[in-house]
């Protein structure tokens, strides 16, 4: 089984100008999504409202064959998003979010929290992490009771929702001590590390200790890089509608083929060669294809992975 901890909200994407549409959304939240669709044992775990909003996400963790079991119900309202697609089908974001479900986790909300032991993965990250006192909470849940399980990490940024840039970077360095797995896109990387080169960057990253690192580079594809090896994996070219969900589909594609392959430890992340690394390239990058291919976050399920439908040819 893995685990998937964050927000869950809705995107409300645009079609023409203030014409929008609603789709379930939220970093981990899609992930999970991913993950359950290729026929992966998955929960969710996070705070979601009763509202109507709250209701249709986790109908929609329902229908995809998401457990629910670890879902902390509050009456606070579910974040909304607003997501203007650019000429090039990247997606520019507003958030409104005071007082939401996602952002008022309490310790109590996680002190009698067990985590299934059938579990072998947790991932976690994005907007709930950067938030008082969300945040903290939610970093001293994964210290106390998920440090034994391969930890995987995006930090998705949204500069516009990082309040204090000093105080989540000390969280951002604390984290990538316990992780094992790292997926960030460039910009991400560029976030963080502004003084220093990507390459330094990515050195950086490595020494802290994570074993597997998947950069996301836009158009120019991906790379996966270990400690001894890094394969760039280019990009699967189908026409895009947008670009939302398709950092957290590609990282589902990626824990979802070192599910299947058995891969728990930082160990197994090491040991994968360079066959293994274009596999879970070409892999991730096919799923992030597909879902860029139509509209919202709309990760394929394992048999549109092998679908003609989607060839390149």
């Amino acid at each position: 089984m893995i685990i998937s901890l964050g927000e869950a909200l809705i995107d409300f994407i645009s079609k023409d100008k203030l014409d929008f549409a609603g789709f379930p959304g939220g970093s981990p939240y899609n992930t999970s999504i991913g993950i359950a669709r290729q026929g992966i044992p998955c929960q969710f775990l996070g705070r979601v409202s009763r509202d109507m909003f709250g209701i249709q996400l986790i109908d929609y963790l329902k229908k995809n064959a998401v457990g629910t079991d670890l879902v902390v119900p509050t009456d606070d309202p579910t974040t909304l998003s607003f997501v203007q697609k650019q000429y090039d089908g990247q997606a520019q974001y507003a958030f409104f979010a005071n007082g939401t479900a996602d952002r008022f986790w309490k310790e109590e909300d996680l002190n009698s929290l067990v985590l299934p032991e059938e579990a072998k993965m947790l991932h976690f990250g994005s907007i709930s992490l950067t938030q008082e006192p969300c945040g903290e909470i939610l970093t001293n849940f994964l210290l106390e009771k998920a440090s034994h399980l391969l930890l995987s990490f995006d930090p998705n940024i949204r500069p516009s929702l990082v309040p204090d840039r000093e105080a989540y970077m000390e969280r951002f360095h604390k984290l990538c001590k316990l992780c094992s797995i790292i997926k960030l896109s460039d910009e991400d990387l560029e976030w963080l590390f502004p003084e220093i080169s990507m390459e330094k960057a990515l050195s950086v990253l490595m020494t802290a200790g994570i074993s597997l690192i998947a950069l996301t580079e836009g158009k120019a594809g991906a790379r996966l890089i270990t400690k001894n090896r890094t394969v760039v994996s280019p990009l699967y070219d189908l026409p895009v509608s947008d670009t939302v969900g398709a950092g957290d589909t590609f990282h589902g594609a990626i824990l979802t083929y070192l599910y299947r392959k058995g891969i728990f430890s930082r160990e197994g992340l090491r040991n994968l060669d360079e066959a293994d690394l274009k596999e879970l390239g070409a892999f991730a990058n096919k799923a992030a294809g597909i879902n860029c291919h139509r509209s919202g976050a709309n990760p394929p399920t394992d048999k549109e992975m092998d679908s003609e439908a989607f060839s390149l040819s």
